[in-house]
């Protein structure tokens, strides 16, 4: 019977919840580690003899511009981070810091000159 047939019970119920993310991240974690490898340590045994790393070994080996392509590609095409708030306190902080020396240097009396005339030498 079709999948989508009136009377179907064998994919009602579709997909168990999750699969598709413990999918995902097996695929991100697999591929992060294979990146953090290093050539000639034998791979973590999670990953060692998986069809995912001996996929990721064979492109490295034979095509690696695009092993970095697909990789690249798994980033986040945008990140979102929220890190002014901290740094310009800081950038504040430092202003005012120099803002206290600059008004304690104008506060000191000027340096004491020693005051000569100007002596002309016989020729």
């Amino acid at each position: 019977m079709p999948k989508f047939e009136p009377g179907n019970t064998i994919g009602k119920a579709g997909r168990p919840k999750g699969s598709r993310n413990r999918l995902d991240a097996h695929a991100y974690a697999c591929v992060l580690a294979h990146v953090q490898h290093k050539r000639g340590d034998p791979p973590p045994e999670e990953y060692a003899g998986t069809n995912l790393w001996m996929a990721l070994e064979i492109t490295l080996k034979t095509k690696p511009y695009e092993y970095s392509r697909q990789v690249i590609s798994m980033l986040p095409k945008q990140v979102d981070f929220d890190h002014t708030v901290t740094r310009v306190t800081e950038i504040d902080r430092i202003i005012a810091v120099i803002e206290e020396k600059i008004a304690l240097a104008e506060q000191q009396e000027a340096p004491l000159m020693i005051e000569h005339e100007h002596v002309r030498r016989p020729q």
